[in-house]
């Protein structure tokens, strides 16, 4: 027993700080999808491609709304791949808590 406590002394710490110093996503990390509401042409590309089914667009008060919900979202790059305009980019982004479901829903829109 004395053993084990020596070495776990000498070893010393091996974790990270998160909360003081966050990681760093490593290159090619599927993140946090964003919409670029200037470069959406509102095609639906990427709707249709979305696996789960998160991203939708509706039509109200003479408004297109665009919308991606991260409560659903498996972070796959279906969107990014097939739009063909650069309109939604995968970031490093990970931290996604939130308290409400609102809080987790990207909303782009487009005047008719």
């Amino acid at each position: 027993m004395l053993e084990i406590l020596k070495r776990r002394f000498r070893t010393g710490i091996v974790t990270t700080g998160y909360p003081a110093m966050p990681d760093i996503a490593p290159p090619g990390f599927r993140g946090k999808p964003e919409l670029s509401g200037d470069k959406c042409t509102y095609c639906g590309d990427c709707i249709s491609a979305c696996p789960p089914g998160v991203i939708s667009l509706e039509k109200a008060n003479g408004e297109e709304m665009l919308t991606l919900s991260y409560c659903g979202c498996i972070f796959c790059g279906r969107c990014e791949e097939v739009c063909q305009y650069g309109a939604v980019k995968l970031t490093q982004e990970y931290e996604l808590a939130s308290k409400t479901k609102d809080d987790l829903q990207t909303i782009i829109r487009r005047r008719t």
